[in-house]
């Protein structure tokens, strides 16, 4: 009898839907009314902290799109801490940092990592050989990019430090987007919430932080060192000052004392470009606190006013011919922003907007 050669046909399956079932299923923190602060809150909207202090429902719970960010931002930090592991740089990670300051309330926070000190660059080396070893059958198992990346920072690294120690950091990871990116490009500077959290943990360690951002757009890195300094520990100080006295300040009902909403829309003076509020964008009380049923909703009520108040504010800057077009634009962004003289003629000083851009039209 002929043995048949029919082929056993497989049951078709998708990737993609189990991927993102994977990510839509991953468990929440349960809320719990606290009160501390966590080191990532220092820095932002108060009224948003202040509702989640007080364990309210939100209005706008975690998303999709706000879990997907989530996944990817410690998918970043599991590349940085592999790169400081097989470089031998790795101490530590994830130790918790506190700091309870005269009559405030108690900030914890969770640092990434911390890096640095003595290096024994021969074991160092011999570690990145094993690691090699191991995935010299399956190479696919770990990107080339990142073998690259580890040998060559142990290159430079020994070739830098045989002779001294390195300075130990806590290493603070932020994955970003290209817009972020070019922000912190432009501006030289952080954003100011991340640096405050990072301060955070070298107030509670007395170790400098190396606040890191890695792009997911296209890999680039940028580094701040944060260290102790006047200015940081105003700003932190006030920051805990103020929640801690509207936390205090609640009385039996709370939402009848809550703090001043933070503003729809912002002038970033590193950058001198009106922005979009994304702590407000992204608040988990967006409807509640502000009326808009979602992110997009709240997107689309502000671009076009952005994105023109950008347009017109760099003419000013240049000194270009305003348009009858032009000045009614201004005169929309005075109702929000009196000071925009102000902003122009710090702009003028600082020598922004000075290159030639391809203009939309008015």
């Amino acid at each position: 009898m002929k043995k048949s050669s029919a082929k056993l046909i497989g049951m078709p399956w998708d990737f993609a839907s189990l991927f993102n079932e994977a990510i839509r299923c991953l468990p929440e923190r349960v809320m719990v009314k606290r009160d501390y602060m966590w080191a990532s809150e220092i820095g932002k909207d108060y009224t948003s902290r202040y509702l989640r202090m007080h364990a309210h429902p939100m209005s706008n719970p975690i998303n999709e799109r706000s879990r997907r960010k989530f996944v990817m931002g410690h998918v970043t930090e599991w590349i940085v801490g592999i790169i400081l592991t097989l470089t031998g740089i790795l101490k530590s990670k994830q130790l918790r940092g506190e700091v309870t300051l005269p009559g405030m309330l108690r900030v914890s926070g969770k640092m990434d990592f911390i890096a640095g000190g003595d290096i024994d660059w021969v074991a160092a080396g011999e570690k990145v050989k094993e690691v090699r070893a191991l995935f010299a059958l399956s190479l696919d198992d770990m990107p080339p990019i990142i073998f690259h990346a580890i040998e060559r920072v142990l290159f430079r690294m020994e070739q830098m430090f045989t002779r001294v120690p390195l300075k130990e950091y806590i290493i603070e990871v932020k994955s970003c987007s290209s817009f972020i990116s070019d922000r912190l490009e432009k501006s030289k500077q952080p954003m100011p919430d991340h640096a405050l959290q990072a301060f955070h943990y070298t107030l509670a360690n007395n170790i400098d932080t190396m606040l890191i951002y890695l792009c997911k757009d296209d890999a680039m890195c940028h580094q701040f060192e944060i260290t102790k300094s006047k200015s940081l520990i105003k700003l932190y100080t006030d920051d805990v000052v103020k929640m801690t006295a509207y936390f205090k300040g609640s009385g039996k009902n709370y939402l009848k004392n809550m703090p001043p909403k933070a503003p729809e829309v912002e002038f970033d003076m590193g950058t001198f470009t009106f922005l979009k509020n994304s702590q407000v964008a992204y608040s988990n009380y967006l409807t509640m606190l502000y009326g808009y049923k979602d992110f997009d909703e709240f997107k689309w009520k502000w671009q076009y006013k952005v994105t023109a108040w950008n347009r017109v504010i760099k003419r000013c800057v240049r000194g270009d011919n305003l348009t009858a077009a032009n000045k009614t634009i201004i005169q929309d962004a005075l109702t929000f922003f009196p000071d925009w003289d102000v902003y122009v003629s710090k702009a003028k000083a600082a020598g922004a907007f000075q290159k030639e851009e391809v203009e939309d039209g008015d």
